[in-house]
């Protein structure tokens, strides 16, 4: 019988320890080059934040998820009644929305409290869509732009689709207040090493954001919110800032909850990376500052987390929102 050595024994045990635990944080989400921050992946770890002088009327629960296209219909509707069975969710923006699944599930939910907004034709954004609890808005009214025309494979490695906005306009039944939601999708392969790539698709990708800071300004409504997979890591739009990018684009205009309450205790929202995102309207941000006064903003991020369990290459990030007299 081979006879092995105790000190060697004990080095192999030590080196398999070390291999899994390399990989359990890989696993995790965790950037094992060190670019990304390291995030804590549990649940509800993130940062809550205080209440702003002023009256709460209620707080609301936005998502932002991208559904995965390719999902077979039983596990679509998994992930459909898992997020929907959520008593903290009220408002959905989906993202990558337009299979067949999604098509057939859409009117399931309307007996367990739920409509959904979307738009059947490919030839107008398809693959978006807005799901909201019935028993807490009423919707008001759609519309939609499209950001830029679809990029062809003679034109890109990375083909993409015509990019649109999605403007949902709902009114809290509790409260009165207007709640209007901009959903979008971002191109793909926009992003190498923070920065924005040198393509159609980051081209046109800039022209969206550009487009869209100026809808943050005049959307309708009271507390205007945002949802969509902007396909550009948080983390490094934070860091290095490239011109064109979210924050540069959107500064004055929107802010994310990333930016308003961090990433502590944030798992990222695909692999390594922070790309799905919900926004409030800086015009309807709640400020802390004593010169703002009791007529500041209506709403303010009371905390986010990245919700774990769905079947999606993305997890769906949810905000709590608090709504202000």
């Amino acid at each position: 019988m081979l006879r092995v050595p105790l000190r060697v024994l004990t080095a192999l045990v030590v080196a398999v320890v070390v291999v899994l635990a390399v990989v359990a944080v890989v696993r995790d989400g965790a950037d094992p080059g060190g670019g990304t921050p390291r995030p804590a992946v549990e649940e509800g770890r993130s940062r809550v934040a205080p209440r702003l002088p002023g009256e709460v009327l209620t707080t609301v629960g936005v998502v932002s998820y991208n559904a995965l296209r390719h999902l077979p219909l039983e596990r679509a509707r998994r992930d459909w009644d898992r997020l929907t069975g959520r008593d903290d969710v009220d408002l959905i923006g989906w993202q990558e929305s337009k299979s067949p699944a999604f098509r057939e599930l859409y009117p399931q939910y309307r007996a367990r409290g739920w409509e959904t907004w979307h738009w059947p034709d490919p030839d107008g954004p398809i693959s978006l869509a807005v799901s909201w609890r019935t028993a807490t808005f009423e919707l008001l009214d759609v519309s939609f732009r499209r950001m830029h025309r679809g990029g062809y494979p003679r034109e890109t490695t990375d083909p993409f689709p015509a990019r649109w906005v999605v403007t949902a306009q709902l009114r809290h039944r509790a409260t009165g207040r207007t709640v209007t939601l901009l959903n979008t999708h971002v191109n793909q392969h926009i992003e190498t090493e923070q920065r924005f790539e040198r393509n159609l698709n980051a081209e046109r990708a800039k022209q969206h954001l550009a487009r869209l800071a100026r809808m943050w300004d005049t959307a309708p409504g009271s507390v205007v919110l945002g949802t969509g997979d902007y396909n550009f890591d948080f983390a490094d739009d934070s860091r290095a800032k490239p011109a064109g990018g979210i924050i540069r684009a959107f500064r004055g205009h929107a802010s994310s909850t990333y930016q308003l309450l961090g990433l502590d205790g944030l798992r990222p929202t695909r692999n390594t990376r922070w790309i799905d995102y919900v926004f409030v309207a800086d015009r309807s941000l709640r400020k802390a500052d004593a010169e703002a006064g009791s007529g500041s903003g209506t709403a303010q991020v009371a905390r986010h987390r990245v919700l774990g369990g769905y079947t999606s290459d993305h997890a769906p990030l949810l905000a709590r929102i608090r709504l202000y007299r």
